[in-house]
């Protein structure tokens, strides 16, 4: 295997690419075909990309539509042309796919591969069953079925995909490694820092955070909420509520740079996220962002928080504010807290830097191309 070509909008972000340039730097010719203009679902932000090559990465912007219009991907598509000629001008000894099975880029970017006899992998984190008609189910038990392999974000996602597959080749891997740094740093500070990172949604369950910190009301800590979403003015609305406003710093979203000066002021990463008969979470990049910087972790049962989080770190059942409350009284304590933090960096650089992940992906890609 020498030229690979991966397909997905998740690296319209240069940050999100270290995987590649880890699978790059292994030998391969990697490509990475993004959408050529992007505009960000919730602000509206259009993104433009333009082609550059990195030794052995090169990124290729691909015309499409429908590319984060209204928040949606399923019916987005690439240009059709346009993906027929890069395929046939890389010829690519394997194509990945990394965007939902359920998209019509996915099934597009399939049928084009097979017509060149390209082994196609496809990428899911998809960890609740979709519902899905009868005929929508067949077609997506069909397009599984045509896979050479796929790639699972978590157990749960595997576990599913194997009852429309029973025969598909898959491996549980994360989609992006953590940058690491090489010297963790902490900014001496008083009381427990504490920090969440993500969208502003109920399905994170910001709100069973906020409850479980009124009842730490006695403790010294303080909480850093960065992201933006529409649960916003409610979530403020409820701190002032639980008289904890003076204590709660909202920064808005942040862009990576800005995001990774804040981990040696935390002490603690929080994912409240719940668990819902429709929501599982799906991606715990933070998290792994947060035990490579050495911070102690806690989160939830949900989705892949566990699997991720491991012995390194507390988890407790999803919705549950006294137990949210009780980890977070159990990691106010500085050996505790610390024990909890240098397991996380431990486990984050045995399993989830981009070099482990390229390892783990380019052994799965061997396994199923032969």
């Amino acid at each position: 295997m020498r030229r690979v070509l991966v397909l997905s909008h998740t690296y319209l972000q240069p940050a999100h690419r270290g995987k590649l340039r880890a699978l790059a730097a292994r030998g391969l010719e990697v490509t990475v075909a993004i959408p050529q203009r992007w505009r960000e679902p919730w602000f509206g932000r259009p993104i433009d990309v333009a082609w550059e090559r990195q030794g052995g990465l090169e990124v290729f912007p691909l015309p499409a539509r429908g590319m984060g219009q209204k928040g949606r991907l399923d019916k987005a598509k690439y240009a059709r042309r346009a993906l027929k000629a890069l395929l046939r001008d890389r010829r690519p000894d394997l194509v990945q796919i990394e965007e939902e099975p359920t998209t019509y880029a996915a099934r597009q970017v399939l049928a084009a591969a097979r017509r060149l006899t390209i082994p196609v992998v496809l990428f899911t984190h998809q960890n609740v069953d979709p519902e899905l008609g009868w005929w929508a189910r067949w077609k997506h038990r069909r397009m599984l079925r045509r896979l050479t392999g796929l790639v699972a974000g978590s157990d749960l996602a595997g576990t599913l995909a194997r009852l429309d597959a029973p025969n598909l080749p898959i491996a549980v891997i994360p989609q992006l490694g953590a940058l690491a740094p090489h010297e963790p740093q902490h900014v001496p500070h008083e009381g427990l820092a504490i920090g969440f990172i993500g969208r502003l949604v109920r399905n994170k369950g910001i709100d069973n955070l906020l409850q479980a910190l009124a009842l730490q009301r006695g403790a010294k800590w303080r909480l850093t909420i960065v992201g933006d979403g529409p649960e916003r003015e409610r979530l403020e609305q409820l701190a002032s509520e639980l008289r904890l406003a003076a204590r709660v710093r909202w920064t808005g979203g942040l862009p990576t740079e800005q995001v990774a000066n804040l981990w040696p002021e935390l002490d603690v990463l929080v994912q409240p996220s719940r668990a819902l008969a429709d929501y599982r979470e799906a991606n715990g990049l933070v998290l792994m962002e947060a035990m490579a910087h050495e911070v102690a972790v806690l989160g939830t049962d949900s989705g892949v928080i566990p699997e991720l989080i491991g012995d390194a770190g507390v988890v407790v059942r999803a919705g549950d504010v006294p137990a949210l409350a009780a980890g977070l009284d159990k990691l106010s304590d500085y050996a505790t807290r610390r024990t909890f933090a240098q397991a996380a960096r431990a486990r984050a650089l045995r399993l989830y830097s981009d070099d482990a992940i390229a390892e783990r992906t380019l052994e799965f890609w061997k396994q199923v191309v032969k």
